[in-house]
């Protein structure tokens, strides 16, 4: 078996790559939301934002095992974002163990002391392979999330009953919408807000900083973003004084516009108490869906001891389909 690294401009192996990530991430599970090919061939490019490495384990020519690492360049520069698979029919031979003492030595090389990977598992019975294959390699978990699906169709009758038990609480702001570029009157409030979401939002015993957020990367994101084929709706409460309180996104893309995926959702501490989370929600899908009538699933992971979002998401309608374990693992 041979261990090599890949271009990420050579197209053919990167597709290579994705096909064994996509085979390795739907086994068994009915939920899974593997990106998009369309979506991934931009993401796997180089940008201002990430440094990517990828890993390719063949045998006779073919790629078994994938491996791909994201190190943070602008916050978080002691940390690395690994994503490992191996083929279903190729493990328990070797093949990841082989990929991850690979990774280690050039994270090693560049100096990173944290990686942090997300595996997804059963909320009940026995761990999935993921799971027990980070566990046996000194993973720790550092939060759990429990990921859930909402069926747009048929809980969209709830929305109006939601949003007018919530209006009286937040009589003084505004809910305002923007698909896919943030408008320039509230570019330093979405900052902000970015910033805020890894202080605010429950991160267990994960090692993880702020995100510094300016212009200049809202930006690039938007850009990247539009050449993926992602599409972001927002939609985000204002402050009687203007200032952005909070704001609920999701995500549907141009490759699979059947399910969006929920992003972050944020009310700062300041302005909670106005029914804000659950009303920037119901806001937030009445917009997706009037921009895209056949997206007719949602997806969210939020963590277990979140109680507030947990209960917003219980009114909504969601139900957990399984669990996602955010794990890492502290190198010397």
């Amino acid at each position: 078996m041979d261990i090599s690294s890949t271009d990420p401009y050579d197209e053919a192996r990167l597709r290579e790559l994705w096909e064994v990530g996509k085979t390795s991430d739907e086994h068994g599970r009915p939920w899974a939301t593997y990106v998009p090919w369309g979506a991934a061939r931009v993401a796997y490019l180089p940008n201002g934002a990430f440094d990517q490495r990828f890993y390719a384990a063949s045998d006779a020519g073919a790629v078994v095992g994938a491996a791909r690492c994201a190190l943070p360049l602008l916050d978080n520069t002691d940390s690395a974002h690994l994503e490992l698979h191996v083929r279903p029919d190729r493990r328990r031979q070797g093949v990841g163990t082989a990929l991850f003492e690979r990774v280690l030595v050039d994270l090693a090389d560049q100096g990173r002391s944290v990686v942090l990977v997300e595996v997804s598992t059963p909320s009940d019975g026995e761990p999935s392979p993921g799971a027990r294959f980070a566990e046996h390699h000194g993973f720790t978990v550092g939060i759990v999330d429990d990921h859930r699906v909402l069926d747009l169709v048929g809980t969209r009758d709830r929305w109006p009953d939601l949003a007018g038990e919530c209006a009286p609480h937040h009589a003084e702001y505004r809910l305002v919408t923007w698909h896919d570029q943030v408008p320039a009157e509230h570019l330093e409030g979405y900052c902000a807000l970015q910033h805020a979401f890894n202080l605010e939002a429950p991160a267990g015993d994960l090692v993880i900083e702020p995100e510094l957020w300016d212009a200049q990367r809202v930006r690039d994101k938007e850009e990247r973003f539009r050449h993926a084929g992602r599409h972001e709706v927002v939609t985000a409460a204002v402050a009687p004084d203007g200032s952005l309180a909070g704001l609920s996104e999701v995500l549907v893309s141009d490759h699979a516009p059947d399910h969006g995926m929920q992003g972050g959702t944020l009310v700062l501490r300041g302005h909670r108490g106005h029914r804000l989370g659950l009303a920037l929600k119901v806001a937030n899908q009445r917009a997706v869906v009037e921009r895209f009538p056949g997206c007719t699933r949602l997806h969210t992971w939020n963590a277990g001891v979140n109680d507030h979002m947990n209960a917003i998401n219980d009114r909504l309608g969601f139900e957990t389909v399984e669990r996602l374990l955010e794990l890492q693992r502290k190198l010397p």
